[in-house]
């Protein structure tokens, strides 16, 4: 998981606001407005990062501290029978290949392809676009983390005995972080692309699209997730990557209207 923070924290010192800004816009990008507003979503990817890394840090006294610890920990029979079907005799390479996917390639595409786009139109901007991928990732992840903590499954390589040594994750495993981290950077990517009209945009969903659904497959094959911790871990991401970036467009606005037993949020989608 040490790739996850630092992935985090290197997203999070790029997180802005996805409102559509002007390039020749002269004040700086954190001046008016607008550039109050990438502060005030810089603070919260920065928030929500530092709180998953101080999970990270203190993961050995929040998860179960034993192999009998988890709270789930026999799987169904659809998930027992897809790991036996995929996981790979070297379950180390496959976990290796896996999160150079996810940590690596996924973001590297992602947000190169948003510079592609429209790398003549300045800095505002390209922070603007990024701001969707980035505050998307380190939002979701945080739910990811929630997740894992309180529901504590135990992962395939500890039920099966594929490494009987006891880790601090090992009841750890539903929801998949690396599957919801591929899921998010191509939704939230893609959208951006889709809301500016940029012709990477098909790029963007073929190769997102290509890395998360390969990341997912190696995750059981490297017997640390089973078929529905990568398919709910993927779902998350994609949500995220729906719902985040509407929120903080300009022209997308979000209000909140009381009604009957309470209050609701209305807006255009």
């Amino acid at each position: 998981m040490k790739r996850a923070i630092c992935t985090l924290l290197a997203l999070s010192l790029a997180s802005t606001s996805v409102a559509h800004a002007d390039p020749d816009q002269p004040l700086a990008w954190y001046e008016g407005e607008r550039g109050k507003k990438r502060v005030l979503h810089l603070s919260i990817t920065v928030g929500a990062g530092l709180v998953f890394l101080g999970s990270e840090i203190f993961k050995d006294k929040i998860a179960p501290d034993s192999f009998e610890g988890c709270r789930w920990c026999e799987p169904p029979g659809f998930d027992r029978a897809a790991r036996n079907a995929l996981v790979w005799d070297n379950t180390r390479r496959a976990d290796i290949l896996s999160s150079i996917d996810a940590y690596v390639v996924a973001p590297i595409v992602g947000v190169g392809l948003l510079y592609l786009s429209d790398h003549g139109a300045g800095l505002p901007r390209f922070i603007d676009d990024t701001v969707t991928v980035f505050e998307t990732v380190a939002l979701t992840q945080l739910v990811i983390q929630t997740l894992k903590f309180s529901i504590a499954r135990r992962r395939p390589f500890a039920h099966f005995g594929t490494d009987v040594q006891f880790e601090s994750d090992s009841n750890l495993s539903f929801p998949s972080g690396h599957s919801a981290l591929g899921a998010s950077i191509t939704v939230a990517a893609g959208m951006v692309c889709h809301w500016r009209g940029y012709w990477t945009e098909p790029y963007v969903w073929a190769s997102g699209i290509a890395l998360t659904l390969s990341t997912e497959y190696l995750r059981i094959a490297a017997d640390k997730h089973y078929l529905s911790d990568v398919l709910i871990g993927g779902g998350i991401g994609v949500l995220g990557g729906l719902l985040i970036p509407r929120l903080m467009r300009d022209d997308v606005p979000i209000r909140p209207v009381p009604t009957g037993n309470g209050v609701a949020f209305v807006g255009t989608f």
